[in-house]
């Protein structure tokens, strides 16, 4: 079996286990669900191993699960359960116009490279897309299509920024929100050059006063006040660094 499809049918035993499992009545609730045959289902204390196995079983032989639990006595959402893979393409290798020796593998995230007329073929009936734009050499997402950031560029962020980039202000970037500085829904990129933590009382200053912010080149941020003042703020140094003393300065002890 080609390995996207041994990956689509673990992913949809997997995602109608949880389903099964998840359907179980709590302790002391009467149990639900019936059986093509009519037979009450009850007492279900099989292990999602145990469940996965019953299910494939039941979608060779029948095409879908014979037992479905969270039906009650119509018909349940487990035949509906769609597999679901994620696939990164190269450009080239989707385009079709490089081989995989020039272009490089699709990947299976999470699994392992594929082909890319099998990526091709993948790509063709997806119904969401998502454009990447990485670095060279070490594969970091720099850019993304999209609202939605990649967790690479998140830990990309919080590593530069560290805290907060107001001035002054140092809470954490894990307690941050993540702040388009040219506004999304006017055209702003969601990209490293465009994107900053703010703690949510900044973030709301942001948005909802005169102040101003600007990401400049290095991540650097310029924020101009209401009164056309302007402050910038230079992300951290990602270790520490010591300052030599001057010749006059007198020792610390």
């Amino acid at each position: 079996v080609p390995t996207v499809i041994a990956v689509g049918i673990d992913d949809r035993l997997t995602q109608m286990a949880h389903a099964v499992i998840d359907s179980r009545p709590s302790p002391g609730a009467p149990e639900k669900g019936t059986d093509v045959q009519g037979n009450v289902f009850t007492g279900d204390t099989r292990t999602m191993d145990q469940i996965r196995a019953d299910l494939f079983a039941q979608l060779l032989l029948a095409g879908s699960p014979v037992v479905d639990p969270a039906a009650g006595d119509g018909p349940g959402p487990l035949g509906a359960i769609r597999a679901k893979v994620q696939v990164v393409i190269p450009a080239l290798a989707l385009a079709g116009t490089d081989t995989i020796e020039t272009a490089g593998p699709a990947d299976l995230i999470g699994h392992s490279p594929i082909d890319p007329g099998t990526a091709r073929e993948l790509a063709a009936g997806a119904t969401w897309w998502e454009r990447l734009v990485t670095h060279p050499v070490t594969g970091t997402v720099l850019a993304a299509d999209g609202y939605a950031r990649p967790a690479s560029l998140d830990r990309w962020l919080r590593a530069r920024d560290q805290h907060c980039r107001t001035l002054g202000c140092r809470t954490p970037a894990i307690r941050c929100e993540v702040d388009h500085n040219d506004d999304y829904a006017k055209g702003g990129k969601t990209d490293h050059s465009n994107l900053c933590h703010f703690c949510q009382r900044h973030h709301s200053m942001k948005q909802f006063t005169a102040w101003q912010v600007q990401q400049l080149d290095g991540g650097v941020i310029q924020f101009t006040s209401p009164t056309g003042r302007i402050y910038t703020d230079h992300p951290p140094p990602v270790s520490v660094h010591f300052t030599p003393d001057g010749p006059d300065d007198p020792a610390p002890f």
